[in-house]
């Protein structure tokens, strides 16, 4: 019907709300894959995501399901890209391209550039700087393509210190504006869960170093 708006099958949800929580659900240390629980902002559990791992499959595969267990979102970064780079590819259930999520390395923060199927740039997400956030929580802002207008957050919420020494469950805030596009606010949610999926690769990674070095 014209004037309403249109959202990829199954994220029919995201047009209600202005922002959501990621509780990582890893059930322990020795599971080699990650999952995770969305929540709306008044704690309904509307999505699950769970990473796919695979012998010399993909670098990066994690499907988002509704509680039903149908996929509504898939997240895909391709086995050659580089360890030091990545360019997460963000589809609906139908296969059709949302967009893409280009990871930032500089030497002093981790960012990414939300990108449209063309290419062109929507969002910039900026991380913290060096320092910030030691024991507190972590801001990755939300700016407009222009770099200057601040339009929402992705925050790693800090769990208390022993929950930061012994477990790797990690906990997300987004926000986000409620008439944000539902496919911009998909690819907001998919920039969350890439910033985890991040640093759980290099928590492997350096788990694989240590390992070695023995």
């Amino acid at each position: 019907m014209d004037g309403f708006p249109v959202a990829p099958p199954g994220l029919e949800y995201l047009l209600q709300v202005d922002g959501l929580f990621i509780k990582e659900t890893r059930n322990s240390i020795f599971q080699n894959y990650n999952t995770y629980d969305l929540f709306g902002t008044d704690g309904q559990l509307v999505y699950q995501a769970t990473e796919q791992r695979e012998c010399c499959g993909p670098r990066m595969d994690c499907r988002v399901a509704n509680t039903q267990g149908y996929n509504v979102l898939n997240l895909l970064v391709p086995l050659e890209c580089c360890a030091c780079d990545a360019k997460l590819q963000v589809s609906s259930s139908s296969g059709e391209i949302l967009g893409y999520i280009m990871q930032e390395w500089t030497i002093f923060t981790l960012s990414f550039d939300i990108l449209d199927p063309s290419g062109l740039v929507c969002f910039n997400v900026k991380g913290p700087g060096w320092g910030e956030g030691f024991m507190s929580d972590l801001h990755y802002k939300i700016f407009s393509a222009d770099r200057i207008t601040e339009i929402g957050v992705i925050t790693r919420v800090l769990r208390g210190f022993r929950k930061e020494v012994f477990s790797y469950k990690d906990n997300y805030t987004i926000n986000f504006p409620i008439d944000l596009h539902v496919s911009l606010k998909a690819m907001i949610m998919a920039s969350a869960l890439f910033i985890d999926l991040l640093i759980e690769e290099h928590r492997r990674r350096e788990q694989y170093r240590a390992l070695r070095r023995r």
